[in-house]
């Protein structure tokens, strides 16, 4: 890799973190949000690699905080497993396998916590109600917009 090459990198990289960030403290509805987090961390993995895309994913939803929202405060565990899997399994079902792995990786914290909130024994009054479903479905096109787009742009996992 050259030397300018390797600087546009880092500069993406650099771009889509800051925009990652950027999204987690904007005041924007909480669903936004966290869609766009999970859109930034798959164009970082596409333009700027791994790194960059766990950069995204993991430290840009507690800059969110800064912001004082206590719904994001509850929501931050859900988010930060769902990006953690997603990533994850975007690396290990590269290409073919990760159109559907991944989506479903992001996805499944958030479906396992919605779908026990509504027991009685485990009953939550989570930020996202009562449009957990519209929650659900918003993140599920964003995953797989931003996993197509990562697949298409990227020849190589690292």
């Amino acid at each position: 890799m050259t030397r300018s090459s390797l600087a546009t990198v880092v500069a993406a990289g650099i771009f889509l973190v800051l925009a990652a960030a950027v999204l987690a403290i904007a005041p924007l509805p909480l669903a936004v949000r966290s869609a766009g987090i999970v859109l930034a961390f798959y164009l970082a993995f596409a333009v700027a690699g791994t790194p960059w895309a766990y950069v995204a994913a993991l430290l840009a939803p507690p800059v969110g905080l800064i912001g004082g929202d206590e719904a994001w405060l509850v929501m931050l565990p859900l988010i930060l497993s769902g990006n953690l899997l997603a990533l994850l399994a975007l690396e290990v079902g590269w290409r073919l396998p990760a159109l559907l792995v991944s989506p479903v990786a992001l996805l499944a914290p958030h479906v396992v916590v919605w779908a026990l909130s509504l027991r009685e024994l485990f009953r939550l009054d989570l930020p996202w109600e009562p449009n957990a479903l519209v929650w659900l479905a918003l993140h599920a096109v964003a995953s797989l917009v931003g996993v197509v787009v990562a697949v298409t742009a990227r020849r190589e996992p690292a």
